[in-house]
């Protein structure tokens, strides 16, 4: 049986990008939230998966930071590389 790759914390965390991604939640709710939940997750999420929790701190954090410039749609395609990597990462799939 192989190992399980993420926990409830990289679960969530995926899942909280994937309703901006598919416009379940607002853009407002995810700029505000996205670096409180990161912040309190982090540990927990490095524990499940370090690399997983590195993308969503360095690629993800990157991109919410710099973000005030783009538009809700451009937002949404930035976020959707650093996603699936993640995605592949704790499916198996990558590299």
């Amino acid at each position: 049986m192989s190992k399980k790759k993420y926990g409830a914390n990289i679960a969530f965390m995926m899942d909280f990008v994937r309703k901006f991604i598919d416009e379940e939640s607002s853009r407002l709710d995810f700029t505000l939230d996205f670096n409180h939940h990161l912040s309190l997750r982090f540990d927990k999420m490095y524990s499940e998966n370090a690399e997983a929790a590195e993308i969503f701190a360095e690629r993800f954090g990157e991109i919410v930071d710099n973000s005030d410039d783009l538009s809700d749609d451009e937002l949404r395609d930035a976020l959707c590389d650093p996603y699936d990597l993640v995605y592949d990462i704790i499916t198996g799939n990558a590299w």
